[in-house]
């Protein structure tokens, strides 16, 4: 089976995962979620993949301009905003308040991102070499892995992983609906011993 990053057919890593559907419902009386399980799934991921991931979490200056661009604009916008509306005296009041509001939404979430993206990067220089080849390898199988099917959002639960919890664990964890955490659980369970 090919890399599922860049089809290279030498592959370092193995996963086995079970695929969780997830539909938002969204009424009147708000938003419920239904959930069912999907297919039990392998994906690879190459020796070159883990490494480049490895780079981008050990020295993030891309991965940060990516994620905080947007903020960024945003901030930009608010100061533009600020000053457009400061040399305008007769400027409604309103418009006098969204540019500082942009201004503190751009800036907080710029220092959120960073501070995310600085997070992992501890943890993962916290981690012994092959955990973080590891650790590096699966954020690569969350990268591209599809994340839709239809209506529906997919999330992976890793077979070999997933045991060291308990169903309610689970739930917490992957965010999942009590009774499809027992199921998911009961499911792992028996792939193990297949």
């Amino acid at each position: 089976m090919p890399c599922l990053s860049c089809n290279n057919s030498q592959p370092e890593y193995s996963f086995r995962v079970l695929e969780v559907h997830t539909l938002h419902i969204r009424d009147f009386s708000g938003e419920r979620l239904v959930q069912a399980l999907g297919e039990t799934r392998t994906f690879e991921v190459c020796a070159a993949c883990v490494s480049s991931e490895m780079r981008a979490v050990f020295y993030p200056a891309g991965r940060i301009l990516r994620k905080c661009s947007g903020f960024v604009m945003l901030l930009l916008a608010g100061l533009g905003l600020t000053l457009t509306v400061s040399l305008n005296p007769e400027m409604m009041n309103a418009l006098r308040l969204i540019g500082p509001l942009a201004v503190f939404v751009g800036v907080s979430g710029t220092i959120g991102k960073v501070r995310e993206i600085l997070a992992q990067r501890k943890v993962l220089a916290g981690m012994s070499e092959q955990e973080a080849r590891k650790s590096s390898a699966w954020q690569c199988v969350l990268k591209d892995a599809p994340k839709k099917y239809n209506d529906n959002d997919i999330t992976y639960l890793p077979i070999d992983d997933a045991l060291k919890f308990t169903p309610e664990e689970l739930a917490v964890k992957y965010c999942l609906l009590s009774p499809i955490s027992r199921k998911a659980y009961e499911v792992i369970r028996s792939n193990i011993y297949e």
